[in-house]
């Protein structure tokens, strides 16, 4: 029997044993359709970490590799009711990424917006702070886009004190964080990096030098990536310079859609709902729909300017028993509750179990 390719050991990594997944609902995940829809069931079946990994892919694709699976008896199942994890593709599984990369970790749903300019506008701070200490003014920039240059210009610009300064202690953080990376890790930081006399690899290099599959290259970049954005959230203080760079962008950019990130800002101007749905000229449904993207992405979603009392005591049991509920049980205890109000609940109470 010929063996699985990279990315049908992907798909086998996105399904589980204790509940059936649809086709349509992992196809959605993997090329990452940003309705609330796909977004709250990518966090109920814990699919965070593959959200939006696949963009480009073709349906056909995904059908093509799930007959696979259930054809060599790792997944059963079929397109309409959904598909489940095999006692021997769990096994199949369980070995393959206990020595290859797979998709891990959740925050790339937080992420999945903003972290391409993010990647983007750390390499090419390391090529300009490097060639600038090195006093070389010509080279060709890693970045072309002039959105991106006339960003660099500014950042730099900003710094009144030192700009060699800036540089040293840039590349210094770079230093301290790769030190506490294992040296593959640090090893293919590095080979992205292009500064004096040194030029960066392409992923297709890295696989001839690591004899890696360039797929298992891409993933394990990607997984370093988010990595890094993990700590210098929780460690800003450690990386000032680092930091400060993913938060411009962040604040620039936003981590939710520009129209979400829209709506939130009149809200949090004080604009109420029917107010904001008057000036965007949008639905209502449009709307909710934008604060309930809100609150999938960030922890510190105002809940309680949305629900009464009540249900936002519901909701804290929920939380602190780390439960998660569907629509049918939540209009058990509230009969009356509108879609709006429930969705949140399940999208808060969903937020709880990774946040706490």
């Amino acid at each position: 029997m010929k063996d699985l390719t990279y990315i049908e050991y992907l798909f086998l990594d996105c399904i589980s044993t204790g509940r059936p997944i649809k086709e349509a609902t992992l196809f959605y995940t993997l090329i990452g359709k940003r309705t609330v829809s796909t977004m709250l069931q990518c966090r109920q079946y814990d699919l965070e970490a593959y959200f939006t990994v696949m963009p480009g892919m073709k349906l056909t694709a995904l059908k093509k590799g799930l007959e696979r699976l259930v054809s060599d008896g790792l997944i059963s199942g079929n397109e309409g009711e959904g598909f489940l994890l095999s006692e021997a593709g769990s096994a199949k599984k369980a070995e393959f990424f206990s020595r290859h990369a797979h998709f891990s970790l959740g925050s790339q749903l937080e992420f999945a917006l903003v972290q391409s300019v993010l990647r983007r506008r750390m390499l090419f701070l390391i090529q300009v702070l490097s060639e600038m200490l090195h006093k070389n003014k010509h080279y060709y920039p890693v970045e072309r886009e002039a959105k991106e240059q006339l960003w660099m210009k500014r950042l730099l610009t900003q710094q009144a004190g030192d700009k060699a300064a800036f540089a040293r202690a840039y590349g210094e953080e770079w230093r301290s964080y790769l030190s506490r990376l294992p040296e593959r890790d640090a090893g293919l930081f590095v080979l992205q990096f292009e500064g004096a006399d040194h030029l960066r690899k392409t992923t297709g290099q890295m696989a001839g030098l690591l004899s890696f599959e360039e797929a298992e290259v891409k993933i394990l970049l990607h997984q370093n990536w988010l990595r890094l954005y993990g700590t210098l959230e929780k460690e800003p203080e450690n990386f000032p310079v680092l930091a400060s760079v993913m938060q411009m962008t962040i604040k620039e950019n936003g981590l939710a859609s520009a129209s979400a990130e829209t709506t939130m800002g009149y809200f949090m101007h004080g604009h109420g709902m029917a107010e904001i749905i008057s000036m965007r000229g949008l639905k209502q449904s449009t709307i909710q729909d934008h604060f309930a993207e809100i609150a999938l992405i960030y922890p510190e979603f105002p809940t309680q300017r949305f629900l009464d009392k009540e249900k936002m005591q519901y909701l804290q049991q929920l939380v602190e028993h780390k439960v998660r509920v569907d629509y049918r049980e939540i209009q058990k205890v509230f009969p009356e509750i509108t879609f709006f109000e429930s969705r949140l609940i399940q999208i808060r109470s969903e937020v709880a179990v990774k946040y706490g």
